[in-house]
């Protein structure tokens, strides 16, 4: 059985540790990249389609299946 909606990930070193997190609280982490957003509530919070746009601008590379998108900045996963 498939996922309906995949599940999206952000796979990223955090000082040495390897960290996954999902795109809005990556966003979240990085707010000033997404100026036009406050972020006090989901009407001020960019949607995930403009947080990987983001992540993309920002080298990483997306890897995906039916099930899952992950994000990664790294040369390989």
């Amino acid at each position: 059985m498939t996922r309906i909606n995949k599940k999206h990930l952000v796979i990223l070193n955090n000082n040495g540790v390897i960290s996954i997190t999902t795109p809005k609280s990556w966003a979240r982490a990085n707010q000033n990249l997404f100026s036009d957003y406050d972020f006090s509530d989901s009407d001020n919070t960019p949607i995930v389609k403009v947080i990987e746009l983001e992540l993309t601008r920002h080298g990483f590379t997306e890897i995906s299946n039916s099930e899952v998108v992950i994000y990664y900045n790294y040369n390989t996963l």
